[in-house]
């Protein structure tokens, strides 16, 4: 049997080719024939995806040649996978409920970062020290509020010219010692002078009552 020419290997995936009939569209029928030969060469096959990229939309053949060797790739413990960045083609599989069982990856780099983080130690251990840097700038965060203890301890030193608003306020809660100003020395003060008052008043009117007496009189 002639090696098989229309797949490629990306990662831990054999990525095979879309075959497309006289119009265009996606083969179905010639696509489970190439899966099948592909089945045939590679006894122990396990990491199976198609390469959708260029295509537009494709049939509902399509969809259940993909749930078929789906289920066959699970059997195998392993996994089928579509290559496309599509939107059309994304939301069919979505609609068909494929999405949940089929891995759909974007880019030929996404599969290869999944390959390596599924299957190579390097890839693990990469990703466990990505997952940890994260950690090291969250120690960096907490670190800062030791930054903010220089201005704790101005706060704590005496007045001095940092701190040249600090008399002003002090001095606003202190009253004088010497005599306190009356009259017109203080304009703002009200003195308590309702007996004064009393008094002006009384002399006032025994004014006037005798002002009146003599008026009278004379």
């Amino acid at each position: 049997m002639p090696q098989l020419k229309n797949y490629r290997e990306v990662g831990v995936f054999d990525l095979i080719s879309a075959p497309l009939n006289p119009i265009g569209a996606f083969d179905a029928e010639q696509f489970k024939k190439d899966v099948r030969a592909l089945l045939a060469e590679k006894k122990d096959e396990q990491f199976l995806a198609v390469d959708l990229t260029g295509l537009d939309f494709v049939y509902s053949d399509a969809y259940n040649a993909f749930i078929q060797f789906q289920q066959e790739m699970e059997d195998r413990r392993g996994m089928f996978a579509v290559l496309t960045n599509n939107k059309i083609i994304v939301d069919g599989l979505r609609k068909a409920g494929l999405d949940k069982n089929i891995k759909v990856f974007a880019q030929e780099a996404d599969m290869m970062s999944f390959s390596l983080q599924s299957q190579s130690p390097e890839g693990e251990s990469a990703a466990a020290e990505s997952s940890s840097e994260p950690a090291a700038v969250a120690s960096q965060n907490v670190s800062a509020p030791a930054e903010s203890a220089p201005a704790q301890h101005l706060d704590r030193r005496a007045t001095g010219l940092h701190r040249r608003f600090t008399k002003s306020f002090n001095a606003i809660a202190k009253e004088e010692s010497g005599p306190k100003k009356k009259g017109l020395d203080v304009p703002f003060d009200e003195e308590p002078s309702s007996a004064k008052t009393v008094i002006i008043v009384v002399l006032l009117l025994l004014a006037a009552v005798g002002g009146a007496l003599a008026f009278f009189y004379i």
